[in-house]
């Protein structure tokens, strides 16, 4: 049986970062300019109704 294996901290992070960066590129070609910190703010968000 093939187990996945589990996501380190460092795995996660680097992940959360490329979804930041595609958020901002996302938006950006709408022609909406948003601060990493506002693409941050939206992804916690975003996190914590996907956990419900």
């Amino acid at each position: 049986m093939n187990k996945k294996p589990q996501n380190s901290e460092k795995d996660k992070a680097s992940l959360r970062k490329k979804i930041l960066k595609s958020m901002i590129a996302s938006f950006k070609i709408e022609g909406i300019n948003i601060s990493e910190e506002a693409a941050a703010s939206a992804l916690k968000r975003i996190s914590l109704n996907l956990e419900k």
